[in-house]
């Protein structure tokens, strides 16, 4: 089993090749990132795996050519990293599209349930907060010998809370929207909403 981890690898490449440190570092998303380790290491001709990166970056010779890839591929693999960082913010879009639906279909429907989830959702993200942060403060009180291990599960969870506040968020955004339609105001629009008014040449309201 691989000791390392890609972590790992992307530090200690970045010492001497940023340029693939960057590439191979990249959000996974469509593979491109991955793809990008599969020809660095092909390129090398070690493992595609953080210890053969790793092993490549401290071997004087597998050093030498890292640098020599990392200065005669910078366009390709800027290219690579552009593309990772474009297909991850397309994935983004794509997630935040599909709970708009969701959200917009809820707004329409007429059952009470279906129109009070976001509360309800609301509620549950405050006590699932609230019971972690006690589950961890007495977690390091009580065993402060395991606060590198509960410090390890947090971050294990930050893609987690990361999809879950995104929610929220959006839920509260579109409940002050409701709430303005209701009263009969036309919502303010949003930040790409502006930019996209004055990109139509549509003139500012007095």
């Amino acid at each position: 089993m691989d000791e390392w981890n890609w972590k790992d690898a992307v530090a200690e490449v970045a010492k001497v090749a940023p340029a693939v440190a960057t590439a191979i570092g990249g959000p996974p998303a469509g593979g491109i990132t991955a793809g990008a380790a599969r020809m660095v290491t092909g390129l090398l001709g070690v493992e595609n795996a953080p210890g053969g990166l790793v092993a490549a970056a401290q071997d004087p010779q597998k050093r030498a050519e890292l640098i020599r890839i990392d200065q005669e591929h910078r366009r390709e693999l800027e290219k690579l990293r552009l593309e990772a960082e474009a297909a991850q913010a397309q994935e983004e879009t794509k997630r935040l599209a599909e709970i708009n639906q969701t959200m917009r279909a809820e707004a329409a429907s007429q059952d009470g349930y279906v129109r009070r989830w976001r509360p309800t959702f609301g509620y549950l993200v405050a006590i699932a907060w609230a019971v972690l942060t006690l589950a961890i403060a007495g977690s390091i009180v009580m065993a402060p010998g395991e606060a590198g291990i509960v410090a390890q599960a947090i971050t294990a969870l930050t893609p987690m809370w990361s999809v879950a506040l995104a929610i929220l968020g959006i839920n509260v955004s579109k409940r002050s929207q409701d709430k303005q339609v209701a009263a009969g105001q036309s919502p303010a629009p949003g930040f790409m909403g502006a930019i996209a008014t004055r990109l139509a040449g549509r003139p500012k309201e007095r």
